[in-house]
Protein backbone atom coordinates (compact mmCIF):
# COMPACT_ATOMS: atom_id res chain seq x y z
CA UNK A 1 0.00 0.00 0.00
CA UNK A 2 2.92 2.51 0.80
CA UNK A 3 4.02 1.44 -2.67
CA UNK A 4 0.43 2.98 -3.76
CA UNK A 5 0.76 6.42 -2.19
CA UNK A 6 4.17 6.99 -3.42
CA UNK A 7 3.12 6.44 -7.29
CA UNK A 8 0.42 8.69 -6.51
CA UNK A 9 2.53 11.16 -5.15
CA UNK A 10 4.59 10.76 -7.50
CA UNK A 11 1.83 11.77 -9.92
CA UNK A 12 0.73 14.44 -8.82
CA UNK A 13 4.01 16.28 -8.78
CA UNK A 14 4.46 15.53 -12.46
CA UNK A 15 1.15 17.27 -12.89
CA UNK A 16 1.81 20.17 -10.22
CA UNK A 17 5.42 20.32 -12.10
CA UNK A 18 3.59 20.58 -15.65
CA UNK A 19 1.49 23.21 -14.64
CA UNK A 20 3.37 25.71 -16.04
CA UNK A 21 3.38 25.06 -19.20
CA UNK A 22 -0.18 24.79 -19.42
CA UNK A 23 -0.18 28.50 -17.89
CA UNK A 24 2.06 29.81 -21.06
CA UNK A 25 0.72 27.11 -23.36
CA UNK A 26 -3.07 29.07 -22.74
CA UNK A 27 -1.38 32.23 -23.90
CA UNK A 28 -4.25 33.68 -21.34
CA UNK A 29 -3.36 36.42 -18.72
CA UNK A 30 -2.60 35.20 -15.21
CA UNK A 31 -5.88 36.45 -13.77
CA UNK A 32 -8.19 34.63 -16.16
CA UNK A 33 -6.21 31.91 -16.50
CA UNK A 34 -6.72 31.18 -12.01
CA UNK A 35 -10.25 31.98 -12.76
CA UNK A 36 -10.62 29.44 -15.46
CA UNK A 37 -8.46 27.09 -13.65
CA UNK A 38 -10.70 26.64 -10.46
CA UNK A 39 -13.76 27.46 -12.22
CA UNK A 40 -13.40 23.91 -13.82
CA UNK A 41 -11.94 22.25 -11.09
CA UNK A 42 -13.80 23.52 -8.40
CA UNK A 43 -17.02 20.99 -9.34
CA UNK A 44 -14.63 17.69 -8.55
CA UNK A 45 -12.91 19.25 -5.55
CA UNK A 46 -16.90 20.37 -3.99
CA UNK A 47 -18.18 16.45 -5.10
CA UNK A 48 -15.20 14.99 -3.47
CA UNK A 49 -15.38 16.95 -0.21
CA UNK A 50 -18.96 16.59 0.10
CA UNK A 51 -18.57 12.79 -0.10
CA UNK A 52 -16.11 12.98 2.21
CA UNK A 53 -17.27 14.93 4.84
CA UNK A 54 -21.01 15.26 4.01
CA UNK A 55 -23.67 18.69 2.89
CA UNK A 56 -23.79 19.17 6.70
CA UNK A 57 -19.99 19.66 7.71
CA UNK A 58 -19.36 21.03 4.61
CA UNK A 59 -21.27 23.86 5.68
CA UNK A 60 -20.09 23.88 9.08
CA UNK A 61 -17.76 27.25 8.58
CA UNK A 62 -16.60 28.51 12.74
CA UNK A 63 -14.33 30.28 12.00
CA UNK A 64 -14.82 31.27 8.86
CA UNK A 65 -12.02 34.10 8.83
CA UNK A 66 -8.96 31.41 7.84
CA UNK A 67 -11.15 29.35 5.07
CA UNK A 68 -11.89 33.07 4.01
CA UNK A 69 -7.95 34.28 4.38
CA UNK A 70 -6.80 30.78 2.81
CA UNK A 71 -9.23 31.68 -0.42
CA UNK A 72 -8.05 35.00 -1.06
CA UNK A 73 -4.63 33.71 -0.88
CA UNK A 74 -4.71 30.67 -3.19
CA UNK A 75 -5.93 33.34 -5.82
CA UNK A 76 -3.43 35.43 -5.26
CA UNK A 77 -0.59 33.24 -5.07
CA UNK A 78 -1.50 31.68 -8.41
CA UNK A 79 -2.05 35.00 -10.20
CA UNK A 80 1.51 36.08 -9.13
CA UNK A 81 2.83 32.75 -10.04
CA UNK A 82 1.41 32.95 -13.40
CA UNK A 83 1.89 36.48 -13.94
CA UNK A 84 5.87 35.65 -13.47
CA UNK A 85 6.13 32.78 -15.57
CA UNK A 86 4.56 35.29 -18.16
CA UNK A 87 7.57 37.21 -18.08
CA UNK A 88 10.40 35.33 -16.76
CA UNK A 89 11.93 31.57 -17.41
CA UNK A 90 10.40 28.87 -15.07
CA UNK A 91 13.66 27.91 -13.46
CA UNK A 92 13.74 31.16 -11.86
CA UNK A 93 9.83 31.53 -11.34
CA UNK A 94 9.22 27.84 -8.98
CA UNK A 95 12.93 28.04 -7.42
CA UNK A 96 12.06 31.11 -5.82
CA UNK A 97 8.27 30.07 -5.57
CA UNK A 98 9.10 26.79 -3.49
CA UNK A 99 10.47 29.22 -0.56
CA UNK A 100 6.93 29.49 0.46
CA UNK A 101 6.10 26.47 2.51
CA UNK A 102 9.47 27.78 4.39
CA UNK A 103 7.32 31.19 5.20
CA UNK A 104 4.55 29.07 5.92
CA UNK A 105 6.37 27.37 8.94
CA UNK A 106 8.03 30.57 10.08
CA UNK A 107 4.47 32.23 10.44
CA UNK A 108 2.94 29.44 12.08
CA UNK A 109 6.21 29.69 14.32
CA UNK A 110 5.49 33.26 15.15
CA UNK A 111 2.03 33.46 15.67
CA UNK A 112 0.97 30.20 16.46
CA UNK A 113 3.52 29.73 18.98
CA UNK A 114 5.05 26.67 17.72
CA UNK A 115 8.17 25.93 18.61
CA UNK A 116 10.66 27.49 16.31
CA UNK A 117 13.36 24.24 16.57
CA UNK A 118 16.85 24.28 15.10
CA UNK A 119 15.92 22.58 11.97
CA UNK A 120 13.52 25.65 11.49
CA UNK A 121 16.12 28.17 11.73
CA UNK A 122 18.79 26.22 9.55
CA UNK A 123 15.85 25.70 6.52
CA UNK A 124 14.94 29.00 6.77
CA UNK A 125 19.20 29.99 6.00
CA UNK A 126 19.29 27.63 3.43
CA UNK A 127 15.86 29.09 1.66
CA UNK A 128 16.84 32.74 2.54
CA UNK A 129 20.29 31.07 0.61
CA UNK A 130 18.46 29.44 -2.25
CA UNK A 131 16.52 32.22 -3.45
CA UNK A 132 19.72 35.26 -3.07
CA UNK A 133 21.58 32.47 -5.46
CA UNK A 134 18.84 31.82 -7.78
CA UNK A 135 18.65 35.56 -8.76
CA UNK A 136 22.50 35.83 -8.60
CA UNK A 137 22.95 37.89 -5.00
CA UNK A 138 20.28 39.74 -6.36
CA UNK A 139 21.98 41.42 -9.15
CA UNK A 140 18.95 40.47 -11.65
CA UNK A 141 16.40 41.67 -9.07
CA UNK A 142 14.45 41.95 -12.46
CA UNK A 143 10.64 42.82 -12.82
CA UNK A 144 9.78 39.12 -12.77
CA UNK A 145 11.48 38.27 -9.60
CA UNK A 146 9.94 40.53 -7.80
CA UNK A 147 6.48 38.96 -8.59
CA UNK A 148 7.91 35.86 -8.13
CA UNK A 149 9.10 36.74 -4.52
CA UNK A 150 5.23 38.15 -4.31
CA UNK A 151 3.63 34.67 -5.39
CA UNK A 152 5.91 32.88 -2.71
CA UNK A 153 5.17 35.22 0.44
CA UNK A 154 1.65 34.68 -0.76
CA UNK A 155 1.77 31.16 -1.29
CA UNK A 156 3.17 31.11 2.44
CA UNK A 157 0.64 33.27 3.77
CA UNK A 158 -1.65 30.23 1.84
CA UNK A 159 -0.06 27.45 3.91
CA UNK A 160 -0.36 29.62 7.23
CA UNK A 161 -4.16 30.52 6.76
CA UNK A 162 -4.44 27.08 5.75
CA UNK A 163 -2.89 25.52 8.72
CA UNK A 164 -5.46 27.52 11.45
CA UNK A 165 -8.36 26.65 9.18
CA UNK A 166 -7.52 22.60 8.92
CA UNK A 167 -7.85 22.62 12.56
CA UNK A 168 -11.35 23.18 12.29
CA UNK A 169 -12.69 21.87 9.21
CA UNK A 170 -11.51 19.02 6.65
CA UNK A 171 -8.64 19.36 4.60
CA UNK A 172 -10.38 18.96 1.72
CA UNK A 173 -13.38 21.15 2.44
CA UNK A 174 -11.37 23.54 2.75
CA UNK A 175 -9.89 23.10 -0.49
CA UNK A 176 -12.85 23.52 -1.77
CA UNK A 177 -14.09 26.63 -0.07
CA UNK A 178 -10.97 27.84 -1.19
CA UNK A 179 -11.75 27.22 -4.58
CA UNK A 180 -15.12 29.12 -4.35
CA UNK A 181 -13.55 32.17 -3.10
CA UNK A 182 -10.71 32.34 -5.40
CA UNK A 183 -13.41 31.88 -8.18
CA UNK A 184 -15.10 35.36 -6.84
CA UNK A 185 -12.25 36.82 -6.16
CA UNK A 186 -10.22 36.36 -9.67
CA UNK A 187 -13.65 36.83 -11.45
CA UNK A 188 -13.15 40.71 -12.53
CA UNK A 189 -9.99 39.53 -13.96
CA UNK A 190 -12.10 38.54 -17.14
CA UNK A 191 -13.08 42.34 -17.23
CA UNK A 192 -9.98 43.98 -16.47
CA UNK A 193 -7.87 41.92 -18.49
CA UNK A 194 -7.03 42.50 -22.07
CA UNK A 195 -7.69 38.58 -23.20
CA UNK A 196 -9.60 37.14 -26.31
CA UNK A 197 -11.24 33.83 -26.08
CA UNK A 198 -9.73 31.23 -28.08
CA UNK A 199 -10.67 27.17 -28.14
CA UNK A 200 -7.10 26.48 -27.47
CA UNK A 201 -7.17 28.69 -24.21
CA UNK A 202 -9.97 27.65 -22.20
CA UNK A 203 -9.02 23.47 -23.09
CA UNK A 204 -6.32 23.93 -21.94
CA UNK A 205 -7.54 26.11 -18.74
CA UNK A 206 -10.23 22.82 -18.61
CA UNK A 207 -7.67 20.41 -18.34
CA UNK A 208 -5.71 22.36 -15.99
CA UNK A 209 -8.63 22.43 -13.76
CA UNK A 210 -9.82 19.05 -13.90
CA UNK A 211 -6.32 17.08 -14.36
CA UNK A 212 -3.39 19.48 -12.79
CA UNK A 213 -6.11 20.85 -9.86
CA UNK A 214 -9.15 18.36 -9.05
CA UNK A 215 -7.13 15.12 -10.41
CA UNK A 216 -3.69 15.97 -8.31
CA UNK A 217 -5.29 17.10 -5.26
CA UNK A 218 -7.46 13.53 -5.08
CA UNK A 219 -4.05 11.66 -5.70
CA UNK A 220 -2.57 13.76 -3.00
CA UNK A 221 -5.14 13.30 -0.30
CA UNK A 222 -5.51 9.33 -1.33
CA UNK A 223 -1.69 9.11 -0.91
CA UNK A 224 -1.54 10.43 2.89
CA UNK A 225 -3.56 7.24 3.43
CA UNK A 226 -0.59 5.41 2.93
CA UNK A 227 2.36 7.13 3.04
CA UNK A 228 3.35 9.57 6.24
CA UNK A 229 2.86 13.37 5.34
CA UNK A 230 6.66 13.97 6.14
CA UNK A 231 7.76 11.47 3.26
CA UNK A 232 4.78 13.04 0.68
CA UNK A 233 6.00 16.53 1.78
CA UNK A 234 9.37 15.37 -0.02
CA UNK A 235 7.97 13.94 -2.98
CA UNK A 236 6.59 17.81 -3.55
CA UNK A 237 9.59 19.02 -4.00
CA UNK A 238 9.89 17.18 -6.97
CA UNK A 239 7.48 19.52 -8.59
CA UNK A 240 10.88 21.52 -9.18
CA UNK A 241 12.79 19.04 -10.86
CA UNK A 242 9.88 18.40 -13.28
CA UNK A 243 9.14 21.66 -14.03
CA UNK A 244 12.94 22.66 -14.71
CA UNK A 245 12.67 19.56 -16.79
CA UNK A 246 9.84 20.35 -18.79
CA UNK A 247 10.79 24.01 -19.35
CA UNK A 248 14.01 22.52 -20.75
CA UNK A 249 12.59 19.61 -23.03
CA UNK A 250 9.37 21.90 -24.20
CA UNK A 251 10.45 25.69 -24.17
CA UNK A 252 14.33 25.15 -24.47
CA UNK A 253 14.91 26.93 -21.42
CA UNK A 254 18.23 25.68 -20.03
CA UNK A 255 18.47 26.12 -15.96
CA UNK A 256 22.00 28.23 -15.13
CA UNK A 257 24.57 26.78 -12.38
CA UNK A 258 22.60 29.85 -9.92
CA UNK A 259 19.07 28.14 -10.35
CA UNK A 260 20.35 24.64 -9.99
CA UNK A 261 22.26 25.42 -6.55
CA UNK A 262 19.23 27.57 -5.67
CA UNK A 263 17.02 24.51 -6.22
CA UNK A 264 19.29 22.33 -4.56
CA UNK A 265 19.77 24.81 -1.03
CA UNK A 266 15.47 25.18 -0.96
CA UNK A 267 14.84 21.21 -1.43
CA UNK A 268 17.09 20.89 1.33
CA UNK A 269 15.49 23.67 3.32
CA UNK A 270 12.21 21.94 2.79
CA UNK A 271 13.81 18.63 3.68
CA UNK A 272 15.31 19.85 6.54
CA UNK A 273 12.06 21.66 7.64
CA UNK A 274 10.13 18.48 7.74
CA UNK A 275 11.72 17.21 10.64
CA UNK A 276 10.46 19.97 12.77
Amino acid sequence: MKKRGILEMLGATFLWGSVPLMGIYSHLPSGVFVFFRVFFGFPFILYFAIKRSGIKEFFKLKPFWPVFLSGIMLGVNWVFFFWALNITDVSTVVVIYYAGPIISILLASIFLKEKLTIYIIISSILAFLGVIVSVKGGISLSKGVIISLLAAISYGFLGFFSKIATMHHRAVSVTAWQMLISIIITFPFLFLSHWQFSYQGIIIALITGIFHTALALFLWYDALNYIKVSIASILQYLDIAFAIIFAYLFLHQTPDIYQIMGAILIVLAGMIAIKH
